[in-house]
């Protein structure tokens, strides 16, 4: 794994860059060795507590036996939503005060955990059930909350467990999934380097490099013809390294852009009802619809410096997808309330050579039926309709036209979705 350290120590860039999960064991042995770290770190071991769900519960029952501690098992169909936090927070609040959390699962159990970790001030250790996300030593939360999805900061691990005994025995369906979480780095640092060029926002060469090596390293497992084991072992890597730099950067911009705020929108219901579909199956199909959209629309970047904010801004178009949940899309994107507050209206750079640039960084892209071909041959879905949502053209447009409102985090997508509503007659 690549020294990730050093850009904590001592970063080129200049800035200050923050790591506080200070153990990373990815190998065979990790629990034994996860067991002996918290024996070393906690006066009395039946101060743990692990949280599970109902499908990892047989990988913390292990684990509490030897420790002697309480599971708390969350519903095989809890979301990081108020609820589930609000029953753990109260958990922790009538009974005794946990020293420690072990969070053993995938993406739910991770966010549920740190979420309250963050809120309880009381550290915790990621014991990763399944190489499905990329969140595990990530410090955000990526919460639904009242319906709303929002990004929050929260607790990053200690330290971080990973023992492919057990992840690797995982359906092969969440691995699939830890793939798609991965392959949307291709868009999402497509977008930083956009917004860095058009904005200024800072962009740190190194963490983009450390986030490539995580993206470089899912695609190199793709195309490998290993067995099961070492596949999930090197998908398991690169979603280490993701989580990393995004750590690393103190948010989820190298990690999430057009492709995570497409899965998003999907997870908000506003315009299609409830799947099962794993996030980052649907990041994956996000990012072939992004790859397209950007492809198809590279004449519109042309177009970025004349962009209507009263159109794109409009309460009654915005009232019409996202309904009851207005007041909160509106908030995010406008945070002072006033449209100079939109990262829309803050393209300070935006001028030939640089609308150049991205042009030549578009036309650079995959293709989407490159990445296509990557998905399937990790068994992903690559259509909405393997997602059990609307596979129509109309859909697809609806989607790429409103998602980018679920962050005010500026992607090309959304500057593209800005030049077609503010022609909106």
């Amino acid at each position: 794994m690549k020294d990730y350290r050093k850009i904590a120590e001592h970063c080129p860039c200049g800035e200050k860059h923050s790591l506080s999960t200070d153990v990373i064991v990815s190998g065979s042995g990790a629990t034994e060795k996860m067991i002996e770290y918290v024996r070393l770190r906690v006066d009395n071991t039946s101060d743990v507590l692990i949280v599970s769900d109902e499908n990892t519960e047989k990988y913390a029952r292990p684990v509490s036996e030897k420790l002697e501690c309480d599971v708390y098992i969350l519903p095989k169909t809890a979301h990081a939503n108020e609820i589930y936090t609000s029953e753990l927070t109260e958990y922790i609040n009538t009974s005794s005060r946990p020293a420690l959390f072990i969070a053993c699962g995938s993406g739910s159990v991770h966010d549920i955990t740190r979420f309250c970790a963050y809120d309880a001030e009381i550290p915790f250790i990621s014991y990763p059930t399944a190489a499905s996300v990329d969140g595990f030593v990530s410090g955000v939360a990526a919460m639904t909350m009242y319906g709303q999805k929002l990004t929050y900061p929260s607790a990053s691990p200690i330290a971080l467990f990973a023992d492919p005994d057990v992840y690797s025995t995982a359906p092969n369906k969440l691995t699939a999934s830890g793939v798609g979480d991965v392959i949307g780095k291709i868009t999402a640092l497509y977008d930083w380097k956009a917004a860095n060029l058009l904005s200024g926002e800072a962009l740190c060469p190194e963490i983009y490099e450390l986030m490539k090596d995580a993206l470089d390293t899912v695609i190199d497992a793709a195309k490998s013809k290993s067995d099961k084991r070492d596949f999930t072992e090197k998908v398991m890597n690169g979603l280490i390294l993701s989580g990393i730099a995004m750590q690393l950067q103190g948010n989820s911009r190298p990690a999430s852009g057009s492709e995570h705020h497409m899965s998003h929108f999907w997870e908000m219901h506003v315009i299609n009802d409830e799947t099962d579909a794993l996030h980052g199956e649907k990041v994956g199909v996000g990012t072939l619809i992004a790859l397209d959209l950007l492809k198809s629309n590279i004449d519109l970047i042309e177009r970025f410096c004349n962009i209507d904010l009263k159109k794109v801004f409009d309460r009654e178009m915005i009232d019409s997808v996202y309904g009851v949940l207005a007041d909160g899309i509106i908030k995010e994107n406008l945070p002072t309330g006033d449209i100079s507050s939109s990262v829309i209206a803050k393209l300070g750079n935006c001028n030939a050579d640089v609308i150049s640039k991205i042009k030549q960084n578009t036309a650079e892209l995959p293709s989407s039926d490159e990445i296509r071909d990557l998905l399937l041959a990790c068994g992903a879905p690559v259509t909405l309709s393997e997602l059990s949502l609307p596979d129509s053209p109309e859909f697809a447009e609806q989607s790429a036209l409103f998602s980018p409102y679920v962050r005010n985090r500026l992607t090309v997508a959304k500057l593209i979705s800005a030049v077609k509503l503010s022609v909106v007659k």
